[in-house]
């Protein structure tokens, strides 16, 4: 116990009263994000591909006192998008568009430690890109999310975008379509279970030249990533033609969904393979 009488003089009791107060304010700060250690995540290839391996570096600066980090955790994280109903004030019933969050993986870069005032750490990382992450196509945002856990802080996490590319197959793929006359049009993340997540990441290609213009609509296609393929669903939208063609439109019969499988990354492959499922089905 303390005895504030057995200090050397009135000026150091004055002294010692005041670090022990500041001490206490500092911790009573930081404990609501005020002076409390702050992240900084530096992402060395913000350009990936899906299933390549994200680098980089968590920065940790101390603040204004010690303290304990239960752990450093990375979340991959992107949007996507559902029509919702609501009623309004008068009982009618609207659509809307909302954005939501999905975290595509969370990997631990740190268990617990201490950090000291002022103290500066790193924790360097390398983790693979999620097969499903979606590519930064249309409204598609990826980013990563760092969470440095301190019991009770604010402002204690850091965003950093990435700029997510296809890989080799999903590259041929696209590159593909392009060469079998289909631009590509919306690329949106939607909520769906089809695949067994909460969305799905949709491309939509307008025939605009080639073999299938005038004889298709649009192709609208899912990429699922495998270690060794890629695997595409793709429904392709056939132009009516005359009355059988006009009745399966207004019954909608007229799309038809089929499963592709790419194991090779050669475009001239790719291309065949994608003209012959196409042709077979318009």
């Amino acid at each position: 116990m303390l005895e504030w009488g057995r200090l050397p003089s009135n000026i150091d009791q004055h002294r010692f009263r005041q670090r022990i107060i500041m001490s206490f304010f500092k911790k009573v700060l930081s404990s609501v994000g005020i002076g409390s250690a702050k992240v900084d995540t530096i992402i060395h290839n913000p350009e990936v591909a899906p299933t390549q391996v994200l680098a980089g570096t968590v920065q940790v600066d101390g603040g204004s006192t010690q303290q304990h980090i239960n752990h450093i955790k990375i979340n991959v994280c992107c949007n996507y998008f559902s029509e919702e109903t609501y009623t309004d004030d008068d009982d009618n019933e609207h659509e809307r568009i909302v954005e939501h969050t999905a975290v595509l993986a969370s990997y631990k870069v740190s268990d617990s430690f201490d950090v000291e005032e002022g103290q500066e750490l790193s924790f360097d990382f390398e983790i693979p890109l999620p097969a499903n992450t979606p590519l930064s196509l249309g409204q598609s945002r990826v980013w990563v999310d760092t969470d440095l856990d301190i019991d009770y802080a604010l402002d204690k996490s850091d965003k950093d975008m990435l700029h997510v590319v296809p890989n080799e197959r999903q590259n041929a793929v696209l590159v593909a379509m392009s060469q079998l006359g289909f631009a590509l049009g919306e690329v949106e993340n939607e909520e769906s279970s089809a695949l067994g997540g909460r969305f799905v990441q949709e491309f939509e290609f307008k025939a605009h030249s080639g073999d299938f213009r005038g004889r298709v609509d649009e192709v609208e296609m899912l990429m699922v990533n495998h270690d060794d393929s890629l695997e595409l669903m793709v429904e392709v939208d056939r132009k009516a033609k005359g009355l059988g063609g006009f009745f399966a439109s207004m019954i909608g019969r007229d799309e038809t969904k089929l499963w592709v499988e790419i194991q090779d990354y050669d475009l001239e492959s790719v291309t065949d393979v994608l003209h012959h499922a196409i042709d077979e089905h318009c």
